[in-house]
């Protein structure tokens, strides 16, 4: 067979294999009810403040005023909880509230969920030695590739109901979020997750193939998201040396320091570019995923090709 034929019938037996699995099943069922969760409290508040500014109205006047305070007001809770980019924070500013802050939750949990979703794809079968069938028939590179397209269908078809579920819910209470507008949105947000995802499938994949233990796998893929999470958080506490911080923002509290290129070396950084309406940016922050990507698929593949099976 060629390569191709190998990763895509390999990608097809672990994905029938993944969907009849149950941790994979109880996986998505946990991460939909968080999805659902987080919609019904931040929903709730929403739909509370909508009401109030309903009875509050009256003068025209004091309404636009009172919109342009509240966009006002938007701005800054965004720029606090998301970012400082003043391209960005327009385009966030025109989605609803609670889309936005579910989304980001979401987002936050993700690196976690597809660790434990892949941590055993390929350890849990080390360890019994049923990688043996595969590895005498088909290429090691496949046997990585088609693992990983795998866990990437099963993971974009969760993304995909889970990111329509917030849309919806963000369109019912929000009358002026419109359906061509929510649609273009649901494939951005989708767009993102995905390039956010594919990163964090190549990590996993490759602390899968570096052990024998499905259980080491998953701690040692766990240990080195919290690395990827400290390098980005502590290049992010600081400025960098000559940048100008703007008036009125989190930046002015930040001291200048040479820590602050520890940034540039985790892949979490470049998350947040996923959602700039620049196209540049966000074609650029999806391709350093995709390099991550497939720097993690490389090394697996290497470390796979050398071992005893």
């Amino acid at each position: 067979m060629s390569d191709l034929n190998e990763i895509s019938t390999i990608a097809r037996g672990e994905t029938a294999r993944a969907l009849k699995g149950g941790r994979v099943v109880v996986l998505a069922v946990l991460f939909l009810l968080f999805t659902a969760l987080a919609l019904s409290i931040v929903g709730y508040f929403n739909y509370q403040m909508n009401a109030q500014v309903k009875l509050s109205g009256g003068d025209p006047d004091a309404m636009a005023q009172g919109g342009e305070q509240n966009l006002s007001g938007k701005k800054q809770f965004l720029s606090f909880v998301f970012t400082n980019d003043p391209q960005l924070l327009d385009a966030l500013a025109a989605l609803p509230l609670v889309l936005l802050v579910v989304f980001k939750l979401a987002m936050r949990f993700l690196p976690l969920f597809v660790a434990l979703m892949g941590f055993d794809q390929i350890s849990g079968e080390v360890g019994p030695k049923s990688i043996r069938y595969l590895v005498v028939r088909v290429k090691r590179s496949s046997i990585v590739a088609g693992k990983f397209v795998a866990q990437g269908l099963v993971l974009a078809g969760l993304l995909l109901l889970s990111t329509l579920a917030m849309v919806g819910v963000a369109k019912w209470l929000n009358a002026d979020f419109g359906w061509s507008f929510a649609a273009t949105t649901a494939l951005k947000l989708v767009g993102a997750s995905l390039a956010l995802a594919v990163a964090y499938l190549g990590l996993s994949t490759l602390c899968s193939a570096v052990t024998r233990q499905a259980s080491v796998s998953l701690a040692a893929n766990i240990i080195l998201l919290f690395v990827i999470w400290f390098l980005a958080f502590l290049g992010e506490a600081f400025r960098l040396p000559g940048q100008q911080a703007a008036m009125g923002t989190l930046e002015q509290l930040k001291s200048e320091s040479g820590f602050a290129y520890l940034r540039f070396a985790s892949v979490w950084h470049y998350g947040e570019d996923l959602l700039h309406p620049h196209l540049p940016r966000f074609f650029g922050a999806a391709l350093v995923h995709v390099g991550w990507a497939c720097i993690f698929l490389g090394l697996a593949n290497l470390m796979l090709r050398r071992r005893d099976l």
